[in-house]
């Protein structure tokens, strides 16, 4: 089980486009925010990771568009993400799993919906 290492949070993406901050305490672990046995973790920055249901897809959840989005903004060649997605902070050497702090997860929401935002350019 990932130990409380500080304060933190991780951030629920639904499938339905919903996000929510969870508390990140010294009992939660991604299986726990997924509700799910089997996780896939995906490496997204050194300090950030996305986990995913290994299970969700073939069981028929719907596809996560929110995440495959923020997926997006992080690699030129996001996967199908189904089901629940969760964004923690990195695991330890320890095998714990950090939280991401307010502002990190507040960044996450922010990149997604600032995604297509246009770019003011000079005027010919």
């Amino acid at each position: 089980m990932p130990t409380l290492l500080q304060d933190s949070y991780a951030l629920r993406v639904e499938p339905t486009g919903g996000f929510r901050l969870l508390d990140w305490g010294s009992e939660m672990s991604p299986q726990d925010a997924l509700d799910a046995d089997q996780v896939r973790c995906v490496d997204l920055t050194t300090r950030l990771i996305m986990w995913t249901d290994e299970w969700a897809f073939p069981l028929g959840h719907p596809d996560n568009g929110p995440a495959i989005e923020l997926l997006h903004t992080y690699r030129a060649m996001p996967y199908k993400v189904s089901g629940l997605a969760v964004f923690t902070g990195t695991t330890t050497s320890g095998g714990s799993v950090l939280g991401l702090t307010e502002d990190q997860a507040l960044v996450l929401i922010d990149r997604f919906f600032s995604r297509h935002r246009d770019i003011p350019r000079p005027r010919r």
